[in-house]
């Protein structure tokens, strides 16, 4: 089953409306909501080039596969989050390569049962390859006292 962004207006709407490239945007938009569903583990790492790089604190996963398992080991450490981009500024748009930084906030939900939340950053590389299809090269996340 393939993973579809909600056709609804969310707070990733709002967050991308200023960028140009109708491509880029439903990317993102799919990102979000790939992100915050647990079930959706394959389309995670599908949305991730064959190099792809994806950085979570101090853990670094390479290639969509491995990306796959950390995301895996990161939800069974916290089983339910909830990321929402709030301001997306867009850097380095060259034909096939855009690069961005995002601000957003998070809320988790631990085992326990216990919720937190905070804010996060994102530095991303999106590449868009020779089938057309735009994919991440590049996506480190910064949570809470980081920023």
């Amino acid at each position: 089953m393939s993973a579809k962004a909600p056709e609804h207006k969310t707070h990733i709407t709002q967050a991308v409306k200023d960028l140009s490239d109708r491509q880029v945007r439903q990317y993102l938009r799919k990102v979000y909501y790939v992100s915050n569903d647990i079930s959706l583990e394959k389309e995670w790492g599908d949305l991730f080039a064959e190099d792809g790089v994806y950085i979570m604190g101090n853990r670094k996963a390479t290639g969509p596969e491995a990306i796959r398992k950390l995301r895996k080991k990161l939800y069974e450490e916290i089983p339910q989050r909830d990321y929402s981009p709030i301001k997306i500024f867009s850097y380095g748009n060259h034909d096939d390569d855009t690069e961005f930084m995002i601000l957003g906030t998070v809320g988790w939900t631990y085992h326990a049962g216990h919720d937190h939340s905070g804010d996060w950053a994102a530095h991303v590389k999106l590449h868009k390859g020779d089938d057309g299809v735009v994919r991440c090269k590049y996506y480190q996340i910064i949570i809470g006292k980081e920023l």
